[in-house]
């Protein structure tokens, strides 16, 4: 086998990609590094020098989705959005976009971090790190504190999750999806403030 020399992060890069599409056409069972390093026509050490064991893949194929939806709701929530609505609005459009861009695959990788302890607290950190981007954005509008506001923020992140799983495998068209985010978000944060009164 000849294997293309490449940069470590480029070939980093490649292995992410082609794993992706392992997810995508047989499934989170399929992907294995054996199986990785048989695809991306790389010696079976390579895979294994970029992610040590199947759970660090599964971590960087998450890491890396998330990675880029942070930086997306960074550069879209940067803007001075001047109400809560735009805010509002502006945060669902980028978290549905992200979703389809990714792929249908991002859904089975993140429900494949729930199985182990490690993978699952993994994931809630990537979690986390969203919702305290969003709670950043929203805090000129509405200051979520306390259990409520954490209650708030995880009801809305859940709703953000399964619609954007819906537009990502075209079950739900992207402008519905993002419909529903908005009301759900709006929702969620009246229910809130009327409780926080």
């Amino acid at each position: 086998m000849v294997v293309k020399r490449l940069r470590k992060e480029d070939r980093r890069v490649q292995l992410l990609e082609v794993a992706r599409g392992i997810v995508r056409q047989q499934g989170t069972e399929a992907l294995t590094l054996g199986y990785l390093a048989e695809r991306a026509c790389v010696t079976k050490p390579i895979p294994y020098d970029h992610f040590g064991d199947r759970e660090g893949l599964l971590m960087a194929l998450y890491q890396d989705f998330s990675d880029t939806q942070l930086k997306k709701f960074r550069a879209t929530l940067a803007v001075d959005n001047k109400t809560l609505e735009n805010t509002i609005r502006f945060f669902s459009a980028a978290y549905i976009d992200c979703a389809i861009s990714a792929g249908p695959e991002t859904g089975p990788i993140a429900a494949a971090l729930s199985g182990s302890r490690a993978l699952l607290a993994f994931r809630e950190t990537c979690v986390a790190d969203c919702a305290n981007c969003l709670r950043s954005a929203l805090a000129p509008y509405v200051v979520l504190k306390g259990v409520r506001g954490e209650a708030a923020l995880t009801a809305i992140i859940g709703a953000a999750d399964a619609l954007s799983s819906a537009a990502s495998s075209g079950a739900l068209a992207r402008h519905v999806a993002e419909d529903m985010l908005s009301g759900a978000m709006s929702g969620v944060l009246e229910v809130y403030a009327d409780n926080t009164k």
